[in-house]
């Protein structure tokens, strides 16, 4: 019998998913963990496998959910499924590094999920040194702390502000997906971005 997804909430705010670009154990997380395909390598008593085994397979005693059609991703597959439950943040191990095709269609997926999911605020991608290299937010205001050189970007065109410790401010500039307008800002703290579409932070460090 295949398990029930919606049984499976842990009601935090907060999930990690571990992906199967992983290539060395996770650091202590204070989150429950999914594990997706081959990111079942790494995961840590993962409340569910998924994926359709191509690159690995469920752990023994884990929820096992088969993606049996391949018009999607396997985080499209997992997000479709969790969309009802009561996280509020996705942390991302495992997901960067790989093919280039594959990083790109799961940004597509995450910006996709925060169109359909008011409440999805916040996305991490985390590279292989656990640094969190790549954050999706949701439309709204956000607060973050931010050291260094960082790049917005969008998916569809959006009305952007940018204020707090940074280099290059900037008052609801119009950005266009992939434009170069929001590259290469330098932020020294507390950095302030607002935005009426999702939105992509590039961190360099």
């Amino acid at each position: 019998m295949t398990p029930d997804w919606n049984k499976l909430d842990p009601g935090t705010e907060k999930l990690a998913l571990i992906g199967p670009v992983r290539t060395q154990p996770l650091p202590s997380l204070d989150m429950p963990q999914l594990a997706i395909d081959g990111g079942s390598r790494f995961a840590v008593c993962p409340l569910l496998w998924a994926g359709d085994g191509d690159s690995g397979q469920a752990p023994t005693g884990v929820p096992a959910f088969n993606k049996l059609s391949q018009d999607m991703t396997d985080l499209r597959f997992c997000l479709d499924h969790i969309h009802n439950w009561r996280w509020k943040e996705l942390h991302l191990f495992g997901f960067l590094g790989g093919r280039r095709d594959h990083e790109l269609a799961n940004f597509g997926e995450i910006h996709a999920g925060m169109k359909a999911r008011a409440s999805f605020m916040k996305a991490a991608f985390y590279n292989e040194d656990n640094l969190a290299s790549v954050l999706f937010l949701n439309t709204g205001t956000h607060t973050l702390e931010l050291h260094g050189t960082f790049s917005t970007l969008v998916l569809e065109p959006a009305s952007i502000t940018i204020s707090g410790d940074c280099h290059y401010s900037r008052e609801k500039v119009s950005l266009h997906p992939f434009s170069g307008e929001g590259i290469s800002n330098e932020a020294s703290g507390t950095v302030s971005i607002s935005s009426n579409a999702p939105l992509m932070i590039l961190r360099s460090f």
